[in-house]
């Protein structure tokens, strides 16, 4: 009994032990799984980290090198400004560009180019009676210009260059083309195309007169602009001006085109009292107070020897500018003697023209009211400039008169002009150019102006 007793003991010994023996080895088997399962999350864990850890790294990085970048582009800009800031204080003492009523290039005192403009544009009716058409109105480009000038080398030797468009085909022409040497503070030569040195009137700019147009008698003397050589003297209060050229409408014609052998012409002024400067218009502007005295002589020898010879002109006139506090008057006289130069087919002619006008501002340097009075006695005769030939007319004497305003917006930069011309009877011949057209009767003109100049 005991024997059995120790056999089933021993049997349940050794049944405990290997059951704890499985037990123990599948409880370790089982943590074991358990340890392996934690440490593949903690590796996936600490690969997330150390992928996030790269991200940032290189965003890092990133942000350096933009940084970095930044710095590089910075200090090139800075290089940059102080290499131009360098290079535009060497320019400033050698070249310069600016604006000083037209746009100014310069180069020291080497090389300067000034550039302006100016253009009118112009409504004009034109009430004629006794004419074909007795009416005729409509729009017109009266002016346009660009002007060059300056000098080169040394202020000495100085030139411009003035190129128009024709109003009614707008081809271009020159108008002034010259280059000048002045001699010294008294003396200066030039040569090329300029203003034959005459009447006052024309020698002043038409961008600077007081009316929409310069008046009916300068159109009848004028020389325009002659080609040739010209010395001019001008002291404190006087000027002389002494000039050899090609003659009435001598401007753009070849040396075997013109209608002339040759021509003179000698111009004085002599300044009272006054400055030069205000006598370049004929305006009273506020502060001004001055008197000027002119005088001219030309003498055209008509071409001779080729068959189709022009006359023989002698001309010559005197003016008065009296130019006060917001006021002025002008007068001048002009005459002319045309000879045949044995042409039968000229006919000779004395012919004289007056011309007195004035003006007043009623708002200083802003708005004035002007009027003009001249006579003409064509002495039977019209004289065409452009071709030189002499035809008989019926309209000996006529007078006309012109009343009208201005509105300066900014001097004569930009100005609006009105005025109205009445011719008492016959004019002798057309001028387009002032709205005036050839009548055997009374006419009315109405004309209106833009001028726009830089």
């Amino acid at each position: 009994m005991n024997k059995c007793m120790g056999i089933v003991s021993g049997y349940f010994r050794v049944t405990c032990g290997v059951f704890m023996a499985v037990f123990v080895c599948g409880f370790y088997g089982i943590a074991s799984a358990a340890d392996d399962l934690r440490l593949n999350t903690m590796q996936l864990e600490l690969d997330d980290l150390q992928r996030q850890i790269r991200e940032v790294q290189s965003l890092k990085n990133q942000s350096w090198l933009n940084e970095r970048r930044g710095e590089e582009v910075k200090a090139l800009i800075r290089e940059v400004l102080s290499d131009a800031d360098t290079r535009a204080a060497l320019l400033s003492e050698e070249f310069t560009c600016y604006y000083d009523n037209g746009f100014i290039i310069r180069d020291a005192d080497t090389f300067l180019l000034k550039i302006c403009s100016y253009t009118q544009f112009r409504y004009l009716n034109n009430n004629a009676p006794a004419a074909a058409d007795d009416e005729e109105g409509g729009f017109q480009t009266r002016r346009l210009a660009l002007m060059f000038s300056g000098y080169i080398g040394s202020p000495r030797v100085s030139y411009m260059i003035m190129p128009t468009f024709s109003r009614s085909t707008g081809v271009a022409r020159f108008e002034y083309a010259f280059i000048k040497y002045k001699v010294d503070d008294i003396w200066e030569v030039m040569a090329g195309q300029f203003k034959a040195p005459f009447g006052r009137e024309w020698l002043t700019s038409a961008r600077l007169q007081p009316m929409v147009e310069r008046s009916y008698v300068n159109s009848l003397f004028t020389s325009l602009y002659v080609q040739g050589v010209q010395a001019t003297r001008q002291g404190e209060d006087t000027r002389l001006r002494l000039s050899l050229h090609n003659g009435t409408w001598g401007w753009n014609t070849n040396f075997d085109a013109d209608r002339t052998d040759y021509a003179v012409g000698v111009r004085g002024d002599w300044k009272i009292f006054g400055n030069w400067k205000q006598f370049k218009d004929t305006v009273g502007w506020a502060g001004d107070d001055g008197l000027l005295l002119g005088g001219a002589l030309q003498f055209d020898r008509g071409e001779t020897g080729n068959g189709t010879m022009t006359p023989d002109i002698l001309k010559y006139t005197c003016d008065i500018s009296r130019e006060g506090d917001g006021w002025n008057l002008f007068a001048a006289f002009t005459g002319r003697q045309i000879e045949s130069n044995d042409s039968p087919s000229i006919i000779d002619a004395d012919q004289w023209g007056a011309v007195l006008q004035g003006g007043i501002f009623i708002i200083p340097d802003k708005v004035d009211l002007y009027a003009r009075y001249e006579w003409v006695d064509s002495d039977g005769v019209a004289f065409k400039q452009s071709t030189g030939v002499t035809t008989a007319t019926d309209d000996d004497v006529a007078q006309l008169i012109t009343l009208g305003t201005n509105v300066f917006l900014r001097g004569h930069n930009t100005k609006l002009s009105f005025d109205v011309v009445h011719a008492f009877n016959g004019l002798p011949h057309t001028d387009t150019g002032a709205g005036l057209r050839a009548s055997g009767g009374p006419s009315t003109t109405l004309r209106s102006q833009v001028q726009i100049s830089f």
